[in-house]
C-alpha cells in the first residue's frame, strides 16, 4: 500500500515538472537575452544649409544699371523734360546709386554770357543712397547732386563737373530726397516709377538774351519712369 502511494506522488512531480518546461512563458529570468539598443547615425550636413548659413554671413548682393525718363519744375524755367541713366549696387535691403541726367525747359531758353551763347540746360551727376525692400516693390532714398547750369556740352565739361570744377554761376548743388515703386516684369527687370524733391544748395542768376535774369526755385520736383535691369 505505501509502495503504491510512493510511486503514484513521484509520477505526479514528474508530471507536473514536465508540463512547467513545456510552458513558453516560463523561463528562467538569467536565459533571457535583452535586445540591443539601437542608436540611429548623426543625419548629414547638407550642403545647401551650408550655402543659406554662408549667404546670411555675407548678404544678398545686387546691382544692375536704369534708364528713365524725368519731368519736373523748379530747376529750369516753366515744366522741364529729361533723361537719366543710373547705375546701382545693393547689399539685402540697402542700395547705393550713381546718375547722369540731362534736364532742359520745354520752351528754349538762351543765357547772353560772351564769348558764345548757350541753350539754358541742367547737366547733374545725382548720388543716391538708400532703403529698397525685397518683399515689397517700395524704395526710398536721400539724394546729393553737383551738375552745371548752360553748360558747353563738351567732355571736358562733364570730367569737370564729376568734381564740381565749374563756374560759380553755372554751378549746381542740391540736396533732397524721394521715394519709388518698383514693379516686377521679370527676375531681371522692374517698371520704376520715382518721386523726387531736390534744393538747392546754391542759386545764381543768369542773364535770358530776353534780358531778364532766370534764377532757379528754392525747391525742384520730379517725377520719372523707366526700366530697370539688373539682380536683386
Amino acid at each position: 500500500m505505501a509502495r503504491s502511494v510512493f510511486v503514484h506522488a513521484v509520477g505526479v512531480l514528474l508530471a507536473t515538472t514536465t508540463i512547467a518546461a513545456a510552458q513558453p512563458g516560463v523561463t528562467d529570468p538569467e536565459d533571457e537575452v535583452l535586445p540591443a539598443e539601437q542608436v540611429a547615425p548623426p543625419a548629414p550636413i547638407r550642403p545647401v544649409m551650408l550655402r543659406h548659413s554662408t549667404q546670411q554671413k555675407l548678404g544678398l548682393w545686387g546691382g544692375g544699371v536704369r534708364l528713365t525718363g524725368l519731368s519736373g519744375i523748379g530747376a529750369l524755367p516753366g515744366v522741364n523734360m529729361g533723361a537719366e541713366v543710373a547705375v546701382f549696387v545693393r547689399l539685402d535691403e540697402r542700395f547705393l546709386e550713381l546718375g547722369l541726367g540731362r534736364w532742359v525747359p520745354q520752351e528754349t531758353y538762351v543765357v547772353s554770357e560772351e564769348p558764345t551763347h548757350v541753350e539754358l540746360g541742367l547737366d547733374v551727376w545725382s548720388l543716391r543712397g538708400g532703403w529698397a525692400s525685397r518683399t515689397m516693390p517700395l524704395r526710398a532714398w536721400l539724394l546729393a547732386e553737383i551738375g552745371e547750369v548752360a553748360g558747353q556740352r563738351q567732355m571736358s565739361g562733364y570730367l569737370a563737373r564729376m568734381v564740381g570744377a565749374v563756374e560759380t554761376n553755372h554751378r549746381w548743388v542740391a540736396a533732397g530726397g524721394g521715394f519709388g515703386v518698383a514693379w516686377p516684369m521679370s527676375d531681371q527687370a522692374r517698371l520704376v516709377g520715382n518721386v523726387e524733391l531736390a534744393v538747392p544748395i546754391q542759386r545764381h542768376d543768369l542773364m535770358m538774351t530776353t534780358g531778364k535774369p532766370y534764377e532757379p526755385d528754392a525747391a525742384a520736383a520730379r517725377c520719372s519712369l523707366g526700366i530697370e535691369v539688373g539682380w536683386r
